[in-house]
């Protein structure tokens, strides 16, 4: 059966317009989808950015854990990464949790801004800032 948690996805269903800027100055250019898998129990979350001319690409699946009450989610890129994370929704704050990486974020009807992290080995050390505005309705 399908858990009711899992609507708190569904604000995300569409196309993002990406942008951002590390703390080292590349500059983040690009889009993400997010679309239901038939059966709403799965989304999967489609990353098509530049780092400036450094092509990123990931497909991201998350998926509703109810023995934990928190969202799961495995990436993959094409640069051979695979990332787990665990992501919490309160009203329109997010967070994402991963080994080296989290992240903080608001979101708004027509936007999520937010702030990564990266864990240096002693510190949490502030990595991009990111925008992402919506490019089309919800499906």
């Amino acid at each position: 059966m399908r858990n009711n948690r899992l609507d708190l996805l569904n604000p995300y269903i569409g196309t993002w317009k990406t942008e951002g800027l590390t703390k080292s100055g590349e500059v983040i250019k690009g889009t993400d989808k997010y679309e239901w898998i038939e059966g709403s129990f799965f989304l999967t979350h489609r990353v098509d950015v530049m780092f400036n001319d450094k092509k990123i690409q990931s497909l991201e699946i998350t998926h509703y854990d109810d023995m934990e009450d928190v969202f799961r989610s495995q990436s993959f890129n094409n640069q051979g990464n695979i990332s787990i994370s665990t992501l919490k929704i309160y009203d329109d704050i997010i967070l994402i949790f991963a080994d080296t990486e989290r992240f903080i974020g608001n979101f708004k009807t027509e936007t999520i801004v937010g702030k990564w992290e990266q864990f240096d080995g002693k510190n949490w050390v502030e990595w991009m800032d990111i925008k992402l505005t919506r490019m089309t309705d919800r499906l």
